[in-house]
């Protein structure tokens, strides 16, 4: 671990001190179906230099082979020290859909690869990528309305027995996680650099959307505590096992800030550092919920509804994730990550696990407690929902 840190610490320095742009790509990232064109421009930024300059392209470090992406670019030259000739235009034309970067060099000047270079996605349809687009607004609904469900059920009944305080001590915990690692890799160029410093050619995994939905978990599940602490609970507690984990991901967050701050540890490590306590919960904060709803034998209290749109949601995302591959031929996106696909896998299991407790294992038993509660001469919240189970 220690010679990964010293190795990205040499290779951010190294990456920001040594490189220096000499021409621009804009824009530096390009999207395009099999078929159409677009124009790019490439200016030449560097001042002491001596003209003229003719510029290569490099298809993914090749010369003169573009892989069937695109046609080959021809060379340019710029000939004079003015202004409107260190601007010239080239054309992409896709022909087989991918991903390419596009480099330059010259016999005259040294370009660098890592930070001069175009990016160029090539898809197989339009239409298909545009209906990506839809499929992950419509996911990224469903997660963000999932939170309400519980909310509103709660405030019906003025109660959160049958809510799993494990389940959502865990939960703001991982929202909390993601929040600060989608926040500082979105907001700190510091951290940007870092991160390009380690992925030259790689694009920013964080959206503005992972911002706002990470941030309003984190807001949704702060109303849900606040409701754990005015309405009836019965003898419900956080569990002595959930306090330990949880106790446990702080600590070792808390000691991994501390050797960040003292340079020991860079800023966009510590932030993976929270990545992984979010994904490790993930795998873990769904089963006290699953096990109280199984030594109850009910699931009254927990609302399906949040189930529902996490289902939606969930399969959606895994719906994206193959769309994207198969309109760009890069079924490594899915098959090269296996955590990701793996946790989105995990989740929708227990979300199946959730609907069959509901539906059909406690189905009748709901209707009895659902049955006399209503029959009872007690207000709702005062009912007993939860039985003892010593």
């Amino acid at each position: 671990m220690h010679l990964f840190v010293i190795y990205s610490i040499f290779l951010f320095i190294t990456v920001t001190h040594q490189d220096e742009s000499v021409i621009s790509f804009k824009p530096n990232s390009i999207s395009l179906a099999v078929g159409d064109q677009k124009s790019v421009n490439v200016r030449l930024i560097k001042l002491d230099i001596i003209f003229p300059i003719s510029i290569q392209f490099l298809y993914n470090g090749k010369l003169n082979d573009s892989q069937g992406y695109i046609d080959i670019i021809p060379d340019i030259t710029f000939i004079n020290d003015t202004t409107t000739d260190r601007s010239q235009n080239i054309l992409i034309t896709g022909r087989n859909q991918g991903h390419l970067v596009i480099t330059a060099q010259s016999s005259r000047v040294n370009i660098s690869t890592v930070v001069d270079y175009l990016l160029i996605d090539i898809a197989r349809s339009n239409v298909l990528s545009i209906f990506v687009q839809i499929v992950g607004w419509i996911y990224f609904a469903a997660w963000s309305i999932s939170f309400y469900p519980q909310i509103i059920l709660n405030f019906q009944r003025r109660s959160v027995i049958g809510l799993n305080f494990d389940f959502l001590a865990l939960n703001i915990i991982g929202h909390s996680c993601y929040s600060v690692f989608n926040l500082y890799l979105y907001t700190s160029s510091t951290v940007q650099q870092e991160y390009f410093a380690l992925h030259p050619h790689g694009v920013l995994p964080v959206l503005l959307n992972d911002v706002i939905f990470s941030c309003h978990a984190v807001f949704a599940c702060l109303i849900t505590v606040a409701q754990c602490l005015f309405f009836e609970r019965g003898a419900q507690r956080v569990s002595y096992t959930a306090r330990v984990i949880g106790a446990v991901c702080l600590v070792f967050l808390f000691v991994s800030t501390i050797v960040s701050t003292s340079k020991h540890l860079s800023t966009l490590n510590l932030l993976y550092f929270f990545s992984y306590v979010k994904l490790f919960i993930t795998i873990i904060k769904y089963c006290p919920q699953a096990w109280m709803n199984y030594k109850r034998k009910s699931t009254e209290g927990w609302s399906i509804g949040n189930i529902l749109l996490d289902f939606t949601g969930g399969t959606l995302s895994l719906l994206q994730m193959f769309f994207l591959a198969s309109n760009y031929n890069d079924w490594s996106s899915i098959f090269g990550s296996p955590t990701k696909l793996g946790l989105g896998l995990f989740s929708i299991i227990f979300d199946i696990l959730f609907i069959v407790q509901h539906y059909v294992l406690y189905r009748t038993h709901d209707g009895i407690n659902h049955r006399i509660n209503h029959s009872s001469n007690e207000s709702d919240e005062n009912s007993p929902i939860l039985l003892s189970t010593a």
